[in-house]
């Protein structure tokens, strides 16, 4: 019953709904009143109507422009249905009560981040070239932070052998905001720590995105962990319902990864809770993804992510004053958490990631999933690499999703003529998604290189400057590249005629995958 329900929530579905209702559309029209010989005028009619009122819908979105040529495409070949399906599904605004509390939660949390003590300055005295980074997070709510230890896992596994250890010291809270979970090793060994915090009083919160665990775990299973003491609420549980807004958010899952303990210590990553993320199961051959741990200050930024989310689902209203944290450590570099949210006109995580490309000298190394990128994305790539820049990009070798790594090596050819240098992950499957550039700057979350990641989804990434962690992700880049198959000029020419004109296809629907 649960995959039926997946499947209906599917993008496949509702694109084979479109077809379906405009074909009858067409039939209706054209025939059923064909006598009257007003269908094909009426067809004709409809068909301008809802082309206008689309364009009017996209002038006032602030949507990228591929994604709304995509949607664009779709309303010419299916007028009604189409117009009806990206005004109700495929915008990114939502209904006016839930933005208006949203907004008002987003307020309190940036009054709660200002900071007086901004070092911005002495940063730009260190790193100059990244003040311009730097400000603009701060003013997304995401202050730079002193005073925070930090610490960088290359493999699941060595992520998860330090998150059970530190879960085991909670003594107040322990919160959890995850896309996936899954039950299997990782998660089951996870919930017998919370269930023994639970009993002991520590305040267990959980959240995890509804339409992702679908197929991943059984109906009601927030009521069973509240069951056991632990608070869970589910974001944006699918489910049918007579109210068509109840639909409006099914478009923007929550894709973030964050456990935070005590106020203290935080932990974020590319991980989600399932067993192939720690080699423990493998689907995709050998599982390679990311993560890290903060200990200080900075970790107020995830509690407040956290917090946000918790207070937008269940409608409490937390005092956010109170959960900062105490400690300092001595540390070596800055730290800067950020999150983005997809309905506030603002898309964050691919600002940042356009800053990091923007300002480097030497080189910038990414790593990511999927690359399903637009065109100014693929431009400032290709304008870094034609600059002298020495840019590089890691991707799987084995992909999860067929589609979507045709469309990832469809930007090979040009990137490579660029003097961008691409390399697989041949033991298997990459999900980190990370960036390195100069020694000095590094980003490390949630937030893949495709359209979902950067416009449709909740996300949270941080962002490193100086000390060792931007030296760690190199070194990490540099032995994970030993493993990789470089990508040549004369692999992307070889593409056989067939698979260049499928990926031409899936590129166009790209920002739907």
């Amino acid at each position: 019953m649960k995959n039926f329900w997946r499947a209906i929530f599917s993008r496949t579905f509702m694109l084979l709904i479109i077809a379906v209702v405009q074909i009858g559309v067409f039939v209706w029209m054209t025939g059923y009143f064909s006598y009257t010989r007003i269908g094909s005028a009426a067809y004709t009619i409809l068909t301008l109507a809802c082309t206008v009122i689309a364009v009017l819908t996209f002038e006032r979105d602030n949507l990228n422009p591929a994604y709304k040529m995509m949607w664009m495409l779709v309303i010419v070949a299916a007028p009604l249905s189409g117009t009806l399906f990206y005004l109700w599904w495929g915008n990114r605004r939502i209904t006016q009560k839930r933005s208006g509390r949203l907004s008002e939660i987003e307020q309190n949390v940036a009054a709660a981040l200002r900071r007086t003590d901004t070092l911005t300055h002495r940063i730009e005295k260190e790193m100059p070239q990244y003040k311009r980074s730097i400000v603009y997070l701060e003013g997304q709510r995401a202050p730079v932070y002193s005073g925070t230890k930090s610490e960088y896992f290359p493999l699941g596994q060595n992520f998860f052998l330090r998150f059970t250890e530190q879960l085991k010291t909670a003594r107040q809270y322990i919160y959890l905001e995850y896309f996936i979970i899954e039950e299997g090793k990782m998660w089951d060994s996870t919930l017998e720590i919370l269930k023994q915090k639970a009993a002991e009083g520590v305040d267990v919160r959980v959240i995890y995105d509804g339409l992702a665990c679908m197929s991943t775990l059984p109906n009601d299973y927030d009521k069973l962990l509240r069951s056991y003491g632990i608070k869970c609420f589910v974001f944006n549980d699918a489910h049918f319902s007579i109210h068509m807004t109840d639909y409006k958010m099914l478009n923007h899952r929550d894709h973030r990864k964050i456990t935070v303990i005590d106020g203290e210590t935080g932990f974020s990553g590319g991980l989600n809770f399932a067993d192939e993320y720690i080699n423990e199961k493998r689907r995709f051959g050998t599982w390679k993804d990311t993560g890290f741990m903060l200990k200080g200050p900075a970790v107020y930024s995830l509690t407040l992510t956290f917090l946000t989310m918790w207070d937008f689902i269940t409608g409490c209203v937390t005092d956010y004053e109170a959960y900062k944290p105490v400690g300092r450590y001595a540390t070596d570099g800055y730290v800067q958490p950020y999150c983005d949210s997809p309905v506030d006109g603002e898309n964050v995580a691919e600002s940042a990631y356009f800053n990091i490309i923007d300002r480097a000298d030497n080189y910038v190394w990414i790593v990511t999933p999927y690359l399903v990128i637009d065109h100014e994305m693929l431009t400032s790539l290709c304008l870094a690499a034609k600059s002298g820049v020495d840019v590089r990009i890691m991707t799987p070798g084995i992909p999860d999703k067929w589609y979507v790594y045709y469309v990832t090596q469809s930007y090979y050819l040009e990137l490579l003529q660029a003097g961008v240098r691409i390399f697989e992950y041949t033991p298997g499957f990459t999900h980190a998604k990370m960036y390195v550039s100069d020694d000095k700057v590094a980003i490390v979350g949630s937030a893949n290189m495709d359209y979902r990641s950067l416009y449709l989804h909740f996300e949270n990434c941080c962002s490193f400057y100086g000390g060792h962690m931007p030296k760690d992700v190199k070194q990490d880049f540099i032995d994970t590249q030993a493993e990789c198959r470089e990508v040549t000029l004369d692999d992307a020419n070889s593409v056989p005629l067939a698979k260049r004109f499928l990926q031409t296809i899936l590129r166009v629907f790209a920002p739907m995958m």
